[in-house]
Formats: structure tokens, sequence, C-alpha cells
């Protein structure tokens, strides 16, 4: 009896002296398992955890750039060029359901630029893209010269800006309607040209183009000359076509 005792006090002291193993060496397993934790946790941050410095330099996601408003594209048509600034107005008239001919350019001699017809009325229009002056009456002389010339009778003078007084009398007389910024923010808000994808196309070209030729024009630098070293656009048709513009 005493020897079975004595068996099971072994057996269970060999358990304690084995459990105290097992513990002591856990513990001291548990700090090296922090480090590792710790380090995987530096350079891999765990999926739930916000990476707050990534999300500042997060890229938004492109939105649809929102046509310009009525004013907004007026004030577009005067930064670009005339070559442009007659393509829209045309393309406005062809949704008002004029048939449209291109005529002059933009010499300036006071042509013919578009000619439109409807239900048999045909129609001789001015396209001036002046941005600081008002039209005067030699400007308005000049486009019934060229009325008269064609043998059109009626007219459409068009600015951005507004008109003298004996340049309005003028046209009133000789039946040339004239359009300023009012009355070219009707003819917008009358197509819907704001949400038109040509005239939107129209207004985001910024090449500049002769008016002497019609032919693009082109960046130089002037070899001499009291302007030498300064920069001016030129004619792409030079040298047989020598006009040229300031940089403004």
């Amino acid at each position: 009896m005493l020897f079975s005792i004595g068996i099971i006090a072994l057996l269970f002291l060999g358990i304690v002296v084995v459990g105290f193993v097992v513990f002591t060496l856990d513990r001291l397993a548990t700090p090296e398992r922090r480090m590792q934790s710790t380090a995987v946790n530096v350079f891999a941050p765990a999926s739930h955890v916000p990476d707050q410095k990534c999300d500042d330099y997060e890229l938004e996601p492109e939105r649809p750039s929102k046509p310009p408003s009525t004013s907004g594209l007026i004030e577009q048509l005067r930064s670009i060029d005339w070559f442009q600034f007659e393509k829209v107005i045309g393309h406005m008239y062809l949704k008002l359901g004029y048939n449209v001919t291109k005529r002059g350019g933009a010499n300036p001699d006071g042509g013919i630029d578009l000619i439109i017809q409807k239900d048999g009325q045909c129609t001789a229009v001015q396209c001036k893209q002046w941005k600081a002056w008002n039209v005067g009456i030699k400007p308005v002389r000049e486009f019934l010269g060229a009325l008269t010339d064609a043998g059109i009778q009626k007219g459409k003078f068009i600015t951005l800006r507004g008109y003298t007084g004996e340049a309005r009398q003028l046209a009133e007389k000789h039946d040339i309607e004239i359009v300023n910024e009012v009355g070219l923010t009707q003819m917008i808000e009358s197509t819907d040209a704001q949400f038109d994808p040509e005239v939107l196309e129209l207004l985001h070209d910024t090449r500049k183009f002769c008016p002497k030729c019609e032919r693009e024009m082109v960046m130089r630098v002037a070899s001499k000359g009291p302007n030498v070293g300064g920069k001016f656009w030129g004619c792409s048709r030079y040298p047989k076509c020598h006009f040229t513009l300031p940089i403004t």
C-alpha cells in the first residue's frame, strides 16, 4: 500500500515538473513572438486597419466635366481664334434650321463671312470677334458695300461687344440686324450650344489661323529688327504669306 502511494506521488510530482517546464518555456518564447507580431504589423498592416497615409494621397475618381454656363461660354468665345468663333456661329445657325455656306474668312475688309438661307430668304453674316472695341460706323459701311456687291439685301452683324449709336442707325436704315453679346447669349440658349459636343470641341481648339490665307499659324522668334528675340505668330505658309500677329 505504501509502495502504491509512493508511485502515485512520484507520478504527480513528475506531472507538476513537466507542467512547470512547459510553462517556463512558453513564457520565454512569448517576447520573441510579440516582436515578430510587431514587425508584421509594421511592414504589412492588417487589412482591417485603415492606412491613413495612403488615404491622404488617394486620387479621386474622374468626374465628367460640366458644360460651361452661357456666360462661361461667352468668355470662352472671347479666348478662341476668329476661325473657331466663325465656325461656332455657323454651327448655331445650322441648329436653327439654316443652310450655311462659308464665305470670306476674317479679312479686315468688311467682307461676308457666312451666307445663311432659310425659307427662300438669303442673309449675309459678318462675324467680328472684337474683344475690346465697340463696332463703329466704318465696319458697318464696309459690310453694307459687301452686301450691295453680292446682291444680298439682308445682313447680320455679329460681335462680342456693342455698337456705337451711328453704327446702329446705319444698320437699321439698311436692314442690317446687329447682334451683340445679349443677342449672342440668346442664340446660345436657344440652340443649347453649351451642351453641344461640336461647339465644346471648337472651344478647346487652341490653334490660330492666318486671317489672310486661313492657314494655321505657328510661333516664331524674330531674328532681326527692333523686336529681335521676341516671339510672334507667323503664317505657316511663309514665305508665300508674310502675315504676322503679335502674341498677346
